[in-house]
């Protein structure tokens, strides 16, 4: 079992990992699609578009941090945690 990247301390790894897990579940959501599982098969497409987004905010990660200055950040990882 792999162990998914935390953005805040890996952020392309972690891209690469959603990237590949918003591939993984894109083919299912295709096949189910296909058999006519449409529930199935809009469940899994949700999943990889979830994936995709978090990819996608990796790139984006100051201004969304910018977003949150009001919002007590912890440990200093509030925006990256929000991403994953």
């Amino acid at each position: 079992m792999l162990e998914p990247a935390k953005p805040w301390r890996d952020p392309q790894n972690y891209k690469r990992g959603q990237l590949l897990e918003a591939k993984y579940e894109a083919e299912p959501a295709l096949r189910f699609l296909e058999e006519g599982l449409y529930r199935n098969a809009a469940g899994k497409a949700f999943q990889a578009w979830r994936a995709l987004l978090a990819a996608l905010t990796v790139d984006r990660r100051d201004e969304l941090a910018g977003r949150f200055s009001g919002v007590p950040t912890g440990m200093g990882a509030e925006s990256s945690w929000r991403i994953s």
